[in-house]
Formats: C-alpha cells, sequence, structure tokens
C-alpha cells in the first residue's frame, strides 16, 4: 500500500490531507506533528481564546476525523528524511516510511537575543502558549 506523510500537523498540513483524499489518494495517510493538539485555529488565540470567550474545543478545523482515514502522530516532531530509503525519523527515534512526502511545517516565532532569557516576554502560536497567558 502506498504511503503519505505530511509533517506539520496544523492547517496547512490538514488541508494537504483533505486535497489528497479529495483527488482520490487511498493508500496510507500519516500526519505527523510536533504540537501535541489536532490541527486548530490560530488566530482566535490572541482574540477570542485569551479573552475567554471560546475554549480550545471551539478552535478546532476538522469536522469529519473518519472520512480522513489518517494515522496522527502528535506530539513528537521530524528530525529527518532520508531520500534513498523514503524514511522519516521522529525525535523519539520512531521512523515512518514515505512513498511520498510533503512538508508543511510552517512558521515559528522569532525570539530577539536581547530578550531571549526574559520571563516576562512569550510567543504566542500554541495553545499551550495561550493557556500561560490566560
Amino acid at each position: 500500500m502506498e504511503s503519505l506523510v505530511i509533517v506539520g500537523a496544523s492547517l496547512a498540513g490538514l488541508s494537504a490531507a483533505r486535497a489528497a483524499r479529495n483527488l482520490g489518494f487511498t493508500g496510507r495517510l500519516v500526519i505527523i506533528g510536533d504540537d501535541p493538539a489536532r490541527p486548530y485555529d490560530r488566530p482566535p488565540l490572541s482574540k477570542d481564546f485569551l479573552a475567554g470567550r471560546i475554549e480550545v474545543a471551539d478552535l478546532t478545523l476538522e469536522t469529519d476525523t473518519d472520512a480522513l482515514d489518517a494515522e496522527w502522530i502528535l506530539g513528537t516532531p521530524a528530525v529527518s528524511f532520508e531520500a534513498t530509503t523514503r524514511t522519516v525519523t521522529l525525535a523519539d527515534g520512531r521512523r515512518v516510511h514515505a512513498d511520498k512526502l510533503v512538508i508543511a511545517t510552517g512558521a515559528a516565532p522569532r525570539t530577539l537575543p536581547q530578550i531571549a532569557d526574559a520571563t516576562n516576554v512569550v510567543s504566542l502560536r500554541t495553545i499551550a502558549d495561550a493557556q500561560k497567558l490566560r
């Protein structure tokens, strides 16, 4: 069975998975993400979530996970890809075969060196970041 591995489990990764299924991909679909949460809408984190108007469950982007029929590996980042063996290696040492690979890792917040160690400065990118501020 052919496999498609998507590294990145946020909106871009979810969109790639949905597109693959919509285009008729029927093989093994694996979605890998370093965030322990399933895909969620990030813009409301700094608005409605911090204000307490919505909860974590309201941020979800998925509507029908059964139709996606994907294997989710969350909370463990991919650290390398070996093209000759088509193998994605995870931070915990697990290896995942990938006949096809999509890299949809997005961006990371940039920390300014002058304030990198400041305890009163935080980045807001993930649910965990928002929960610390809330």
